[in-house]
This record gives structure tokens, sequence and C-alpha cells, in this order.
């Protein structure tokens, strides 16, 4: 039997509570598991648990919160670097963003599939990060395009699109690396960007 991590282990409990049940909410399912499966995982005891998370709701907030935070903090450095290109900035962007996608995908897909279960306050919250992020993607492509608001918004979101369905159906056994994926969908990407606009008739 594991040893039970107690309050002064001296690790971070929060951190591991968050991973494991991050684990538990992908493979078994946000709605299957229980509190006593992530303090199981964890290697605690409930009590200690419910010292960090007062119920599950709770935990999953922590992972995406924790996750869109530390996103965003890769992330928007790069787009908001005024020494840069902006094609450079996106480019560099979409890489990362692949990237982060396929190392951290249990969080990524925990997140996106559980949704619904976040409280309306946690919800607006998680979609302020995401909605922070897309607003430095749009504004890189405004600088690229030009004075085409519209555009810029339809083509940032198209990108999203693009980009965030990588993590769904990658596998590191397919024929193609992430960095090959990458190089691929930078050609679409620069493509999407440099889309003519529809003439209204």
């Amino acid at each position: 039997m594991a040893r039970n991590l107690g309050l002064d282990d001296g690790v971070d409990i929060a951190d591991r509570i968050r991973v494991e049940a991050a684990q538990l909410f992908h493979h078994r399912g946000y709605g299957m598991t229980a509190i006593r499966d992530i303090a199981e995982a964890a290697g605690i005891s409930s009590s200690t648990m419910y010292h960090h998370y007062r119920n599950k709701q709770e935990v999953l907030f922590a992972i995406s919160r924790h996750f869109m935070t530390e996103f965003n903090a890769a992330l928007l450095p790069i787009l908001n670097d005024a020494t840069r290109s902006p094609r450079d900035r996106l480019d560099a962007a979409i890489e990362l963003h692949l990237l982060i996608s396929n190392e951290r995908r249990t969080e990524l897909l925990t997140i996106r599939g559980n949704r619904t279960a976040l409280s309306p306050d946690q919800l607006a919250t998680i979609i302020l990060l995401q909605t922070t992020y897309q607003r430095s993607v749009r504004d890189v492509v405004a600088a690229i395009r030009g004075s085409e608001p519209v555009a810029a918004e339809l083509i940032t979101m198209a990108l999203m699109d693009l980009i965030n369905g990588v993590c769904h159906w990658f596998a590191p056994t397919g024929p193609l690396t992430i960095d090959e994926i990458t190089e691929r969908y930078l050609h679409m990407a620069h493509a999407l960007v440099a889309a003519e606009s529809p003439s209204r008739s």
C-alpha cells in the first residue's frame, strides 16, 4: 500500500491532486470519478483532499484555471512581442500552441469535455482566459492583413478551430510526428490568413 501523504510532507499536494484528477476525469469520466478515487490516486486521505478542495467541481475548476493560466503565460508574451513581425509571432504561437496541446493533452481534453460541470462563475473565468488569448491572436492576424476587423475575427475563429482540433485525433504512433503536423498546419494557417475576403454583390 502506498504511503499516505499528509499536509506536511513537503510536496505540492494541490498539484498532485490536479494531475491525478485530470487523468481520472479523462479516462474514467468526470461523472464516474468520486472524491475518494482522486484521493487514493494522489496518495492522500479524503480528509487531506477536502483540506485543498471542497468538492469535485472545485478540482475541475482548478485544473482548468491552472492550465489556461500557464497556457496564456507562455503564449501571450509571444503574441504581444512588438520586436517581432506579426507573421513571426503568429507562427511561433501556433507552434507552441500545438506543442502544449500535445504535451498536456489529458488536461486539455478534460477541460473541453467537462465545461458544463463548472458553475457559471467558474466557466466565466475560464472563458475570459480563453478570450484573452484569442483576442491577442486576432490582433496579430489584423496586423498581418491590415484594416479588416471582420475578416480578422473570422480568420481567428477558423484558426482556433484548426489548431484546437489536433489534440482530439493526434496519435504518437501515427504516420506523422507532431513536428511534421505543425509544419503542415503552418502552411494551412498561412493560406487562411492570406485568403481574400469575398466581395459583396
